[in-house]
């Protein structure tokens, strides 16, 4: 894990301001957003993938617990905490989800996984009650590789898993070159194509970090994550609804304006 700077702010992030803003538009503009990102997904993920990284089984939408009593624990013992751990149970403290614990750390969300990773092997952290969460902060973080990954998220099953391996292995046997799984499983029809693709982007994908374009949605200098932050983060959350304010006008303007063009 490389080390990072400050994060922008411990309370509010840059998704936090961007989902408040999203929230502020009219129903039918709501829509227009849906409609896109859900064409864009379909063009990743077949429907049944898509079912199963609902909201309550994406990794991004967690927000992992503390586990007090082990934390306490480790303190009475004296036992240190890496750096990277602590930064997560202290954002965690503000009962932030991971995509804004990853952008608020400056990490990728493959960083951020490395790290939950370390979090959850000390047991700071209580494990996500979705097995599709777990099975995908070890495969982000390197831990898994696509096959087993697969069968954690009950996209395979052991036998198939056994038999494409299996297959695997004889190919490489009679050809002599290596086999990719994800080729193995789509010849099996174990799996669709555009759902081993798009698994192995999101996996690449994952090392990305948070646009530095949209970074400035939060403002301000960067702010420690404890010590002293309550007044800078009440100041900032004036500031933000300041903003919200101000875009909650403009919109009333350009629903007003739409109106005369009716």
């Amino acid at each position: 894990m490389e080390n990072t700077p400050t994060p922008q702010n411990p309370v509010i992030s840059p998704i936090d301001v961007l989902m408040q803003q999203v929230d502020l538009l009219p129903f039918w503009a709501k829509l227009v957003l849906y409609s896109t990102l859900q064409q864009e997904l379909k063009g990743f993920f077949s429907q049944s993938t898509l079912l199963s990284f609902a909201p309550e089984h994406t990794l991004q939408l967690w927000v992992p617990e503390i586990n007090r009593q082990v934390v306490s624990d480790l303190g009475k013992r004296g036992e240190l905490i890496e750096s990277p751990v602590q930064r997560i149970l202290k954002l965690a403290n503000y009962k932030k989800n991971i995509v804004s614990i990853a952008i608020l750390s400056q990490w990728s969300l493959a960083q951020c996984a490395e790290v939950l990773c370390l979090a959850l092997d000390k047991d700071v952290l209580i494990p996500p009650v979705s097995a599709t969460i777990l099975a995908t902060i070890h495969y982000l973080a390197g831990r898994t590789r696509l096959g087993e990954y697969l069968l954690q998220i009950n996209r395979l099953t052991l036998e198939q898993l056994d038999q494409a391996l299996r297959t695997q292995k004889s190919i490489e046997a009679t050809m002599g070159e290596r086999v990719g799984i994800a080729n193995v499983l789509i010849n099996l029809n174990y799996i669709k194509k555009e759902d081993s693709e798009a698994i192995l982007y999101l996996k690449e994908d994952s090392k990305k970090h948070f646009p530095k374009e949209l970074a400035h949605l939060t403002g301000g200098a960067p702010a420690p994550v404890s010590g002293g932050s309550d007044a800078a983060a009440q100041a900032k959350i004036a500031q933000l609804e300041a903003q919200l304010q101000q875009a909650v006008q403009h919109i009333r303007k350009m629903e007003a304006y739409l109106k005369t063009k009716q």
